[in-house]
């Protein structure tokens, strides 16, 4: 069970559960493992208003377990996700990408995502859901 963040004014334990995928549901990620994982971890120091406590790769989506500030909102931290790791991504693995997405455009992911927020009781379940998805 981890600590309670403590700011000026608040005590917050704000932690959510996030899917994104590809677009098109394209196979892509696992060739680019790694790079993924960075580059999520760096878009997390850049931002520095959420954690990631925990993430996995499947093919063609991705789940997190994200905490996050409470003046943040979570669709903020996901377009942050989304916008560096694109970015990034297609920077650095081009050639890879270029196979799945031909149109000229750099797309990565899809517009939409899934978002729950857990609570203490579902953490243990939660963990074990998304590390045994990768």
């Amino acid at each position: 069970m981890s600590k309670y963040e403590c700011f000026s004014h608040a005590k917050t334990k704000i932690r959510y559960h996030i899917i994104f995928s590809t677009k098109y549901r394209r196979k892509c990620l696992t060739s680019m493992h790694n790079s993924v994982l960075e580059v999520m971890n760096k878009t997390e120091q850049i931002y520095k208003n959420f954690h990631i406590e925990l993430m996995e790769l499947d093919k063609d989506h991705i789940h997190f377990l994200i905490s996050i500030e409470p003046t943040e909102s979570i669709s903020n931290v996901v377009h942050h996700l989304k916008q560096v790791s694109t970015y990034y991504l297609w920077k650095d693995q081009h050639e890879h990408l270029e196979q799945f997405y031909w149109s000229g455009k750099h797309y990565l992911w899809t517009k939409g995502y899934f978002c729950s927020t857990i609570g203490e009781v579902s953490e243990e379940k939660i963990k074990k859901y998304i590390e045994n998805q990768g």
